[in-house]
């Protein structure tokens, strides 16, 4: 059996993030035309949006080893520790009503979690509306931000957090259960290689789309078979409320759709989802 002491030397291996990795990987891609790398910066998200204002391409990656200002959903901030896990936004242009963007979220979990199973054999599973969880254990989060005129969307940020190589055992006062790609497997796996699948992945799912992302049918049928709440029984915070009942399923809104306890049809774009665990 592996010593405490020989566990912790382990983990303690901190491998530096090397984007000529990842640009190698990703040559002919649509997210190989700009990959900007950050040792440490505020906010992927931030600064790729800032990007997107000036006119960046569409692609554009931006990766960093440690967010000091990384933000979650509701204006939650995201911690991680810096050199171990993926921290990273993408660019997309892409022509769709904004009502359509959910669908970009969609693809990008689906990439996420595709990639989880392919390289590690966990069966990653989404928590409406965009976290990755193996079990009852979140590993990542995904946070959608947009610019939209007219009604129509002129640009998409997606950023992902996603635990890889951090070692959740070695953390005290954990607001929720978390764990790590390390957490589940105690193995570690390159992030560039990691990262350069997810985003084939996302290419992959977001070229099938037409348009007006009519032909993201099999996509729905996906993220419906990999979701942690459709058929539980949930609470959902959302605003004041806080409403009891059973996930129906999410629409191509995005909204989750709730039969409530007190047998109402209820719709929800946004709020805290906890699943009840049966005792």
């Amino acid at each position: 059996m592996e010593s405490e002491k020989s566990k912790e030397k382990v983990c303690e291996k901190i491998v530096p993030f090397n984007p000529g990795v990842l640009i190698e990987g990703l040559k002919n891609s649509l997210f190989g035309k700009r990959v900007i790398f950050r040792e440490s910066i505020g906010s992927t998200n931030v600064f790729l949006k800032r990007l997107a204002q000036e006119g960046a391409v569409e692609g554009t990656v931006v990766v960093a080893d440690e967010q000091s200002a990384g933000l979650g959903r509701l204006g939650r901030q995201w911690f991680s520790k810096k050199g171990e896990n993926l921290l990273f936004s993408v660019l997309l242009r892409p022509d769709l009503p904004a009502n359509r963007i959910f669908v970009l979220t969609m693809m990008f979990a689906l990439a996420g979690v595709g990639t989880v199973e392919d390289l590690c054999g966990l069966n990653a599973m989404i928590k409406w509306p965009n976290d990755i969880y193996i079990g009852q254990k979140k590993v990542g989060g995904i946070l959608t931000e947009c610019s939209v005129l007219g009604g129509i969307v002129q640009y998409v940020v997606l950023g992902m957090g996603l635990n890889v190589n951090w070692n959740p055992e070695l953390e005290q006062n954990l607001l929720y259960a978390t764990s790590s790609i390390f957490g589940e497997t105690k193995k570690r796996i390159a992030r560039e290689t990691f990262l350069c699948n997810i985003l084939k992945k996302m290419e992959m799912y977001y070229e099938k789309a037409d348009e007006d992302m009519k032909e993201s049918d099999g996509l729905f049928q996906m993220w419906n078979e990999k979701s942690l709440v459709i058929g539980k029984k949930v609470t959902i915070e959302s605003g004041k409320e806080r409403v009891e009942g059973e996930v129906e399923g999410v629409d191509r809104d995005g909204a989750l759709i709730l039969t409530t306890t007190g047998g109402q049809r209820r719709k929800f774009v946004c709020g805290d989802v906890s699943v009840k665990m049966n005792l």
